[in-house]
């Protein structure tokens, strides 16, 4: 609803805090922490060097969508943001994935 989708996905912790209205960081609006029940947290990513980046800052996911031969699209949420972004990652790089059983 509105501006609480990116923190009705993600749990209440370990992100960092913010001061925009409705980010997931905020403490603003806690009943829809996690009301989706995606349980994400601030994993970041791992880029094509090996090091890892945006712990606490972010979360980004694989989508199962391959934008080019070299590249896929993903899902983020960030700490700062209401709202669920689409992202396009060289292959390489390490993004969190989600599981579901059939």
């Amino acid at each position: 609803t509105g501006n609480k989708i990116a923190k009705s996905m993600a749990n209440y912790s370990g992100w960092n805090t913010s001061t925009v209205t409705g980010a997931i960081g905020n403490t603003d609006y806690p009943e829809y922490w996690n009301k989706s029940g995606f349980s994400a947290l601030p994993g970041g990513y791992r880029n094509t060097n090996g090091a890892f980046n945006g712990i606490g800052v972010d979360g980004d996911w694989w989508s199962s969508t391959g934008s080019s031969t070299d590249n896929a699209w993903s899902r983020t949420l960030g700490y700062s943001s209401s709202s669920v972004d689409r992202s396009n990652y060289n292959k390489e790089n390490g993004l969190s994935v989600r599981c579901l059983r059939d």
